[in-house]
């Protein structure tokens, strides 16, 4: 009887424990925006104190969402889903880049794009042409204070037909 309280206790407090560390990740993870679409949706996520380690190899691009009290990741999803029954029916497009922590007004056209290690994913069945590519094409303004972040972007992708070419805050 005493091990199934003792084990009771420590099951209640290590689900104690989990909740906490849930509740750090929503603080960190805030959704800024969310359009409902007929079949998907579309959302904007702002990721606090992190920073995006992109890296290419063989021509593949990669990354790897990673802390950082310096800067904040923007990361933009268009979803679609096309067949709920399907394993690969859905439709996928993200925009992820970083912008610093403080108050600033920024511009970027083109390759200064990568100054913000901004990627563009695209996610589908769709027989190579998915995958992760850097954005070198495009304007990018971005205005931040303390509390609040907006932005303009327009971009192009030559890689892979994309949806997505405007995003703003």
């Amino acid at each position: 009887m005493r091990f199934l309280i003792t084990l009771l206790l420590f099951c209640l407090a290590l689900q104690m424990s989990s909740c906490k560390c849930n509740q750090k990740v929503n603080q960190e993870i805030s959704l800024l925006k969310m359009d409902s679409l007929e079949n998907g949706s579309r959302k904007l996520h702002l990721l606090k104190n992190k920073k995006l380690e992109v890296v290419q190899n063989d021509g593949y691009v990669s990354y790897t969402i990673l802390e950082n009290d310096k800067t904040n990741v923007l990361h933009y999803v268009y979803a679609i889903n096309q067949d709920q029954v399907a394993y690969d029916g859905g439709y996928r497009e993200e925009v992820l880049f970083e912008v610093p922590n403080e108050v600033l007004e920024a511009k970027y056209t083109d390759k200064e794009l990568q100054n913000t290690k901004m990627i563009f994913g695209r996610y589908c069945f769709c027989k190579g042409k998915t995958g992760v590519y850097k954005i070198a094409q495009g304007n990018l303004h971005v205005k931040s204070t303390k509390k609040d972040i907006h932005f303009e972007l327009d971009f192009k992708i030559t890689e892979v037909p994309q949806v997505t070419e405007k995003i703003a805050y």
